[in-house]
């Protein structure tokens, strides 16, 4: 987070909107406490457009860099990157990982768990359900396996007796195809 509000230190305010990638303008806009302009302006409204509803989504997503113009601090410039080239490959290994997990007890019935895990495209456009169970009457297991086949850990902050808990992690490959994740994020 450092290195990005750095960059919109050097760089200043964006000029004009552009074609650009929403997430990285949130953040880049966030960190210079959302200074007037038609890029700010656009991704101000559209974190208060996420986090407004109820279940509210994180503020922002994924910032790829692949749309961002050069005032912001990306590669696009006028127009847009083509990431459909071989060299940008590593950006369509990115997911975002949801999970959705309760534990409850009906009446006169032992304690059950429901959870899920949603794996989506970088943009979170497109998305599947990796797992969806509902009235086990075991609590979710320690680790799954995502698409990219690496075993990650579920979340366990308030740990397995948590009533109601909802995260959200990045799955990243870098340009050399190695796998990565961050960490959960609850929300």
């Amino acid at each position: 987070m450092a290195a990005i509000i750095g960059v919109f230190g050097a760089l200043g305010a964006p000029l004009k909107a552009q074609a650009y990638d929403i997430d990285c303008a949130i953040m880049l806009c966030m960190a210079g406490g959302f200074p007037p302009s038609a890029v700010c302006a656009r991704a101000y409204r559209t974190m208060i457009r996420r986090i407004t509803p109820w279940p509210s989504l994180p503020p922002f997503g994924v910032c790829t860099f692949a749309h961002v113009p050069v005032e912001l601090g990306g590669p696009g410039g006028e127009g847009e990157l083509d990431t459909n080239l071989p060299e940008y490959e590593w950006l369509n290994r990115t997911h975002v990982i949801w999970f959705t997990g309760r534990s409850y007890e009906p009446r006169d019935e032992s304690r059950q768990w429901d959870w899920s895990i949603r794996s989506c495209d970088r943009e979170n456009r497109t998305c599947r359900y990796i797992q969806r169970v509902y009235g086990s009457h075991t609590p979710w297991p320690a680790t799954f396996v995502s698409e990219s086949g690496q075993e990650i850990a579920y979340p366990t902050s308030g740990g397995l007796w948590h009533f109601y808990s909802r995260s959200i992690m990045v799955e990243y490959g870098d340009y050399e195809g190695t796998m990565g994740h961050s960490e959960w994020f609850s929300y």
